[in-house]
């Protein structure tokens, strides 16, 4: 798709959501509306490049507040009377919320001005909750009654909470371009999940780019690790240290934004916190190293699964085959270790190349450790199944069919069957997946390490 013609159907797209939800009538279902509305979004952004980082993150929870930094939508998005589908906090609607909990949640949304039909067409029908913006307010409007249903905010948010909605929040009041988010947080979000019993999880939604043509960048948004007021000491909305954590908050934000913008290819800033971690290690002797992706990186308990193992964890999320392979040498520095235990291809998948093309790669990245390290055993852990990727379940079976008939033709490598041995138990409760249904959670970390107990 031409450049150009990415960004005029990408508006067309857009401007078939405002279409698909101000034309249904006055008293539809406001739940229904944000169905057909998430439907249509997620169409618009498949015309877009996008990346999703740190859905590890994602709670279970469902009554979670969502924050993040709102920025301005290029004006080349525009219809009609200068109305704009804020790209920002639909994305996180349709391609977070819904795509993850099977709830779209609710939003926060200005009050239209008296002008704005379109605006006003299409949130009615969304039924999100409404507030006086700063600078969207009438001038006939009292003064007085935009505190009041401003302070209606607080009831209503609490309700949907109650009910098991993600509520989607930015703390500005107002949007910024990329280079200037965020803006000064606004305290009243805070305060709300300061006063509640027990206090909601808040998770920062960090966002990139939103405010360019889709031609020109990658929307990105990254998921940081959720937290509540209380583990910023804040017990209370009216504790008088409230107002220093937020500011706190707001200006680690500043750099998580930079630090998205600034993010190179390569997982460079990723092998230098590895690098370091070589460095910092007691000791190289007699090593049992853990190479591959986020089922690797997220393991965050080797030490612990594994006391009696000089355990080394080289993991870095998002790794392909072609990365690990590209960045072995210049990690694996060290002597000769003991052991070498590989999750390779889960990310390759993505990729859209046959079974027998990821088999080759995973071949050709083991013969290259073997090479460099010919009396070191290799163990290759097969794909695991999730949700997130059922439709590839038999490209999955195929790749560890293969990968386990080469094992019983190679004497250094043996093959641990994973993908059968959790399969069986993905869909059951308690769950061995995170919310974003990809990544392990301790239950099935704890399968991993039994699974792997025998061989070590």
């Amino acid at each position: 798709m031409e450049k150009k013609d990415r960004d005029h159907k990408f508006l067309s797209a857009l401007k078939a959501v405002y279409s698909s939800v101000s034309s249904l009538p006055k008293a539809s279902n406001p739940l229904e509306a944000r169905k057909i509305c998430t439907q249509h979004i997620r169409k618009a952004f498949e015309l877009t490049d996008i990346q999703i980082k740190g859905s590890e993150y994602l709670p279970y929870e469902k009554n979670t507040i969502f924050i993040y930094n709102h920025l301005s939508n290029h004006t080349y998005y525009t219809e009609d009377e200068g109305f704009q589908i804020t790209l920002d906090s639909h994305f996180i609607s349709s391609m977070i919320l819904d795509k993850y909990y099977k709830n779209s949640g609710v939003r926060v949304v200005r009050h239209s001005l008296p002008e704005e039909d379109n605006h006003r067409n299409y949130y009615d029908r969304l039924q999100y909750i409404r507030v006086y913006a700063k600078n969207f307010v009438p001038d006939e409007i009292d003064p007085t009654k935009i505190k009041s249903v401003n302070k209606e905010f607080y009831p209503k948010a609490i309700k949907h909470l109650s009910e098991e909605s993600g509520l989607v929040f930015s703390p500005e009041g107002k949007s910024h371009p990329t280079g200037d988010s965020p803006g000064i947080f606004r305290h009243g979000i805070f305060k709300l999940a300061s006063k509640m019993d027990p206090q909601p999880l808040i998770v920062p939604l960090v966002m990139a780019n939103f405010d360019q043509l889709a031609s020109k960048v990658t929307f990105k948004c990254e998921i940081k690790p959720p937290f509540r007021m209380k583990d910023m000491g804040i017990t209370d909305k009216k504790n008088p240290a409230l107002p220093k954590a937020v500011a706190k908050l707001n200006r680690q934000y500043k750099k998580w934004v930079n630090d998205l913008l600034k993010e190179e290819k390569g997982f460079e800033s990723e092998i230098l916190t590895l690098e370091q971690r070589i460095k910092n290690k007691e000791s190289l002797e007699n090593l049992v190293v853990f190479y591959g992706s986020s089922t690797i990186r997220l393991w965050n308990s080797l030490e612990k699964d594994f006391p009696n193992l000089n355990t080394l964890n080289l993991g870095f999320g998002g790794a392909f085959i072609g990365s690990l392979s590209q960045q072995f040498d210049r990690l694996f520095t060290f002597k000769s270790p003991q052991t070498i235990i590989l999750y390779l291809g889960g990310n390759d998948l993505s990729l859209d190349w046959t079974a027998q093309r990821i088999v080759a790669d995973i071949k050709n990245l083991i013969s290259k450790i073997h090479q460099k390290f010919p009396n070191t055993s290799l163990i290759n852990i097969s794909i695991k199944p999730s949700l997130e990727r059922a439709q590839q379940l038999d490209k999955i079976t195929q790749i560890n069919q293969l990968m386990k008939e080469h094992a019983e033709h190679t004497p250094f490598l043996k093959q641990i069957d994973f993908f059968e041995l959790l399969v069986h138990q993905i869909k059951k409760e308690p769950p061995y997946l995170l919310q974003d249904g990809l990544h392990l959670n301790h239950l099935g970390y704890s399968l991993l390490k039994n699974a792997l107990k025998n061989h070590l």
